[in-house]
């Protein structure tokens, strides 16, 4: 593996290009194959999102080692660059300062765009063994989380699983959240849409938000409301990145007696030492009445703090409330 970044002899450029456009070839007949005599997804590929038959060949023994250690790979993995000069895997990879160094000294970068993030080294032999066995060093220097049992929400991942339903009754579960957040997510957008259309103008508790109400789910729209009435000022609510899980974070804290009643509700608290808290918990169903309920039981149990909340200091909500001074 190149431990000096990524410093390479370009005369391999040409070999890289072969190995990606045979790795090409030979993944594209084995997903025509794949599709042909066995379309349906098994509840590993649910949790990638993606048929094993989509990843370049190469990989696949990486990947299941990977999901070992709790780590989704994106199907857009593997070969990279204009010259097919460079390799990543790509997903929801959570890297700490540690590891992030030991992988460095090897030659592995990390790299972040859009949401997504990304190992990337540049080989410096051009052979299938040679690259596996560089991957295996990166697999190797990963923390071991346990085995993965929360589906990619990349949006590769969730479209793929709109078209399967799993065996696993928790995977069935999830996939009803899965396709319920979709559809609220559609909605907040048209209902956005419309508002900014309509009536462009935002009110007193808009501008504190740092958005129009449109943007919060309608399931968590009037606790959001209430709890800024109370004097909790919040950032962001709704669905978390696990759809199976409902969220409301901002910069408030709340009292230990509080806490107790809404842990015996099944509520989970966590505040940083700057105050910063988020509120979630999971919903027993996929069912949008039932989750406000649960959100306004919520709310219920908060106490009034008598005073105004704070306005959201997020980059979004301060970029809204300049553009309407």
């Amino acid at each position: 593996m190149n431990t000096a970044f990524h410093f390479q002899d370009e005369s391999l450029w040409e070999e890289f290009a072969a190995l990606k456009k045979s790795a090409d070839i030979k993944r594209n007949d084995a997903l025509k194959k794949r599709i042909t005599y066995q379309p349906r997804a098994t509840d590993l590929e649910f949790l990638l999102g993606a048929f094993m038959e989509m990843y370049e060949f190469h990989l696949h023994g990486i990947i299941h080692k990977l999901i070992a250690k709790g780590y989704a790979v994106d199907a857009s993995s593997g070969f990279g660059g204009k010259n097919s000069e460079f390799q990543m895997l790509t997903g929801e990879f959570s890297i700490d300062f540690v590891t992030k160094n030991k992988l460095e000294k090897m030659g592995v970068k990390f790299r972040e765009f859009n949401g997504m993030k990304s190992l990337v080294f540049w080989p410096q032999k051009a052979t299938i063994d040679d690259i596996k066995g560089d991957w295996m060093k990166v697999v190797n220097a990963l923390p071991d989380k346990g085995k993965l049992v929360f589906p990619s929400s990349s949006a590769e991942a969730v479209s793929f699983r709109r078209k399967y339903v799993p065996k696993d009754s928790n995977l069935q579960k999830e996939r009803l959240f899965e396709k319920l957040k979709f559809s609220i997510q559609q909605r907040v957008y048209s209902e956005t849409k419309k508002r900014q259309k309509e009536s462009p103008r935002p009110d007193k508790i808009e501008i504190m938000l740092g958005f129009f109400i449109e943007e919060i789910e309608p399931q968590v729209r009037q606790a959001v409301i209430s709890m800024n009435k109370k004097g909790y000022s919040t950032d962001r609510s709704g669905f978390s990145d696990n759809p199976c899980e409902q969220i409301v974070e901002g910069d408030f804290r709340v009292g230990e007696e509080t806490v107790k009643m809404l842990e015996d509700v099944g509520v989970q608290l966590e505040t940083n030492p700057s105050g910063y808290t988020r509120m979630k918990f999971l919903p027993l169903e996929a069912d949008i009445p039932k989750i406000k309920k649960q959100w306004d039981k919520i709310v219920s149990l908060l106490p009034n703090k008598n005073q105004t909340a704070s306005f959201s200091m997020t980059r979004k909500a301060r970029e809204f409330r300049l553009s309407y001074q």
